[in-house]
């Protein structure tokens, strides 16, 4: 499960450089920890951020000048650039499939001032954990209220205080440690289930022997709404859409949300092999067709001749030419 950057907790110039470093430690320390418990992902806004990288630290002592000091420890830069390098933007078009996060605004309180607040909206909506820098006395806290304004299905103006699970130090998540056991829990069990009950949820959809793992592996993760959202688009497109004629992803991608693409020739000839998987009765066949949802993907496989789908992975990014 991914949770959210805090933006309004970003550090703000006029505090010590000192005061700078025990900041980031903190800030560092309570990604490990998260890391630990299986919160694998810092997403951050991209209207609060290009990436955490971008953090503005300090006017005179930015990130770069961070990573160069001494002071600092090899272990605390070194896990700065790995939460860097695994830190996906949340698009303004996400959380995918939340038509409440499009119809809302989140405001927070603060200092007598209301700002906008698109982290902890978003952490609010999927439900997941939001990360602070310690930066004010409201982020010490396990628990933060925003203010939720939106439209209900009467159209009618709703404007409610809603609490978002927080956390701005390793000691915070121990208090969330109940609430994230059961979610590890759930989430098992309902990808369990969404295994068991593929032929009866996805009957125009066939599932490589690869996916049943692939699905546990996953997890604990807000990411399963995501996916069965996305196979439902798929199956019902299938079933829909595609009755004669070549599988067309241009058509599907018209009709749909799903954002399909096929891999460069690039990435086949680098990486070609992460993209095979077993097809029953056919052998190990390169599945280069992918749906994008937030840092998930799923590769899949037209069959002309039964007209289904075969899902062959689904799970993070593999690795392309670009990255080599």
């Amino acid at each position: 499960m991914a949770y959210i950057l805090n933006e309004l907790s970003l550090v703000q110039s006029g505090i010590s450089v000192e005061e700078v470093q025990a900041l980031m430690e903190n800030f560092v320390k309570s990604c490990i920890r998260a890391k630990e418990l299986g919160l694998e992902d810092l997403r951050i806004h991209e209207k609060s951020l290009p990436s955490i990288y971008h953090i503005p630290i300090h006017t005179a002592y930015n990130i770069d000048l961070w990573l160069k000091d001494n002071r600092i420890s090899n272990d605390l830069r070194d896990s700065f650039r790995e939460i860097v390098t695994s830190s996906p933007l949340v698009k303004d078009q996400e959380p995918d499939q939340h038509e409440l996060y499009h119809n809302s605004e989140f405001h927070k309180n603060l200092d007598g001032k209301a700002h906008q607040v698109w982290g902890l909206g978003a952490a609010y909506i999927l439900e997941t954990l939001s990360l602070s820098f310690a930066t004010h006395p409201e982020w010490d806290q396990t628990n933060v209220c925003i203010n939720h304004y939106y439209l209900n299905e009467a159209l009618l103006e709703v404007n409610k205080i809603v609490t978002v699970r927080h956390f701005s130090n390793p000691l915070h998540l121990d208090d969330h440690l109940v609430w994230w056991e059961k979610c590890k829990r759930d989430s098992l069990q309902k990808s369990i289930d969404l295994w068991e009950r593929r032929k009866e949820f996805f009957p125009n959809l066939e599932f490589c022997s690869e996916v049943e793992k692939q699905l546990k592996n996953i997890g604990i993760s807000k990411t399963l709404t995501q996916i069965i959202a996305r196979l439902n688009t798929l199956d019902k497109y299938v079933n829909t859409h595609w009755q004669n004629g070549a599988f067309s992803y241009e058509d599907a991608n018209e009709r749909t949300n799903l954002r399909i693409s096929p891999e460069s020739n690039q990435t086949l000839q680098k990486f070609g092999t992460l993209r095979k998987f077993t097809i029953p009765g056919q052998g190990r066949k390169v599945f280069d067709l992918h749906i994008k949802t937030g840092d998930l993907r799923f590769h899949f496989y037209p069959d002309e001749h039964i007209k289904k789908i075969y899902i062959g992975y689904i799970g993070k990014h593999l690795r392309i030419a670009s990255q080599d």
